[in-house]
């Protein structure tokens, strides 16, 4: 009896079998990848507790979402060395500077190694091509933010040690020229010189820009530091929230959990063999439309006086 085909029936189309193949091979491929993932062996070394740290490494897990072996140098630093030294990992994964450092120093330098939360490797870790994401977020950037949020030919004052930032100013003055904007280096050695530079600069300045250095960054002395600027018309621009809270204009945040969820992404590009790279780190930024509104008051009465001082 010759076997007949309703007319209705649905009869899937090659394209269509051809489509059920390759899902279900990628579904195969990931379900591998997946489990590859969860067999390695990745250890954390975090530098401490502090708050910055500890947000880096929830976005690493959260992102990761693999076993992890943790361990914090403050609490055993002897300990760590001797695990360092006794236990193979597929990758270590470092948080802040202390914790990089001792993975740099202990591990062979073709042992898979990642670090977070460091200002400035290279120097820092003493190595051309390190694998992590920086805590300096690009000067360039910083100084195209900040023309296009307080507009025309600025001009930026910035104290910093040459000891520390020789190299970083000298970047910020070069693309401050590309961008139509002048960088006014305000060079000091210890903080007792920072207030007579400052006072002598605000003539030449209009915006200020504090930048991580150890000479000039002090909690007690910034607070007066923004303060007189800000008494002098002078807008200020720093690198996280606390500057703003003193009276800043403008800061640049960087997201620390996003720092270490862009760590997960390079922590799997380590596993599967792809090359690691030293990557900027994810920011965003605040303004005070309050402060901005201070500024140019200020220069509204300067502007006054000096019209009416004219016979």
């Amino acid at each position: 009896m010759r076997s007949t085909m309703r007319k209705d029936a649905v009869v899937p189309p090659k394209k269509f079998k051809g489509t059920i193949l390759v899902f279900f091979l990628w579904s195969l491929f990931s379900a591998l990848l997946h489990a590859e993932e969860h067999n390695t062996d990745v250890a954390v070394i975090v530098s401490s507790q502090i708050r910055p740290y500890v947000m880096a490494l929830e976005g690493l897990r959260s992102s990761l979402q693999q076993p992890l072996k943790i361990y914090y140098l403050n609490l055993n630093p002897e300990l760590i060395r001797h695990n360092l030294s006794q236990e193979h990992h597929d990758l270590l994964i470092a948080i802040g500077p202390e914790a990089s450092v001792l993975a740099w120093s202990n591990l062979n330098p073709g042992d898979k190694k990642i670090a977070l939360m460091v200002l400035d490797q290279q120097k820092l870790l003493e190595d051309p091509e390190p694998c992590g994401v920086d805590l300096r977020i690009p000067i360039k950037e910083q100084i195209k933010l900040i023309k296009e949020r307080l507009g025309g030919r600025r001009k930026i004052g910035i104290l910093y040690n040459p000891m520390e930032n020789r190299g970083w100013v000298e970047q910020a003055r070069r693309h401050g020229s590309d961008l139509g904007v002048s960088v006014i280096p305000l060079r000091v050695h210890n903080r007792h010189e920072i207030t007579k530079v400052l006072s002598s600069a605000y003539q030449d300045i209009d915006t200020l820009l504090f930048i991580p250095d150890s000479t000039v960054i002090s909690m007690a002395l910034l607070s007066h530091l923004v303060k007189d600027a800000l008494l002098h018309g002078i807008a200020v621009v720093g690198y996280n929230h606390f500057f703003m809270e003193i009276g800043a204009v403008l800061a640049f945040n960087i997201d620390y959990e996003r720092v270490g969820i862009l760590g997960a992404e390079l922590a799997r590009d380590v596993l599967s063999g792809s090359k690691c790279r030293l990557t900027p780190p994810p920011f965003h930024i605040e303004w005070s439309e309050k402060v901005w509104k201070t500024i140019n008051d200020y220069s509204g009465s300067l502007k006054s006086r000096s019209s009416g001082d004219v016979p």
